[in-house]
């Protein structure tokens, strides 16, 4: 698909005045469909790091068990409002009740922790996003021991250590929810919201779905039921990789 030409002011103006039915999604940010082919995610919290990560994701992972919308672009307004222009992709928010598309979904997870790397950080190289990190701090780890310390830096003297000794850093999404997956009508999912997904261990995969159970039991116990279990290494920080996440919504270290 041949990269669209188009006018940056025409976009910002659809956007902030666009007619409701092109208002795709409302989840925290805005999604905008401008043509046929091309959708524009904006808001204040869309970033940069977030668009080179879908194009990293994009390019890795493009073709294989999922389809991840192409980058067309991205920019800011005067008013630090981000805008990426994506591909729009025809499909329907995933229905947590689908037994096909939850297994499709572990199927995907699986493949995942496949995809190792060597550093511990977002696809891009950028801070760590999401709701495992604080948003007031823009963290790099150098190493996975740099980053096991910090988060046992989160834990009272009393709480057992976290270790990621022996884990492997493998390819995260850290946002998978119903909301950000498509079912295409050949049955393919489509992923969208790259701006967590980074390279940690597996546990931090898991973690980010055992934070929202109770909120949607439909999809969450039932997926962790289907994907391969995590390593008893992995198990063993459990606990305190939770309470670490907990001290950090509590407290601003």
């Amino acid at each position: 698909m041949a990269v669209p030409e188009y006018n940056r002011a025409s976009l910002i103006a659809r956007c902030t005045n666009p007619l409701p039915e092109n208002v795709i999604s409302q989840y925290g940010k805005r999604v905008i469909r401008v043509s046929d082919h091309e959708v524009v995610k904006c808001g204040p919290d869309v970033t940069k790091e977030e668009a080179d990560n879908q194009r990293i994701a994009h390019g890795l992972l493009e073709n294989r068990l999922v389809r991840v919308p192409r980058v067309f672009d991205f920019f800011s307004d005067e008013q630090d409002c981000g805008y990426i222009v994506m591909e729009y992709i025809d499909g329907t928010v995933m229905d947590p009740a689908d037994d096909s598309a939850l297994r499709k979904v572990a199927d995907l997870m699986d493949y995942f922790a496949t995809l190792r790397h060597t550093n511990p950080g977002s696809l891009c190289g950028g801070p760590c996003r999401g709701i495992l990190f604080p948003e007031t701090e823009d963290l790099l780890f150098d190493n996975l021991d740099h980053m096991e310390r910090w988060f046992n830096s989160r834990l009272l003297p009393s709480d057992p250590n976290i270790s990621f000794q022996g884990c492997d850093l493998v390819f995260c999404h850290l946002d998978l929810a119903p909301r950000n997956i498509l079912l295409q009508k050949d049955g393919t999912i489509c992923l969208v919201d790259w701006a967590s997904a980074g390279y940690y261990p597996r546990l931090f995969e898991f973690s980010a779905q055992w934070i929202f159970e109770g909120r949607n039991d439909s999809f969450n116990p039932p997926l962790m039921d289907l994907v391969i279990p995590l390593s008893a290494i992995e198990m063993a920080s459990k606990d305190s990789f939770l309470r670490a996440w907990r001290n950090i919504q509590r407290y601003a270290l």
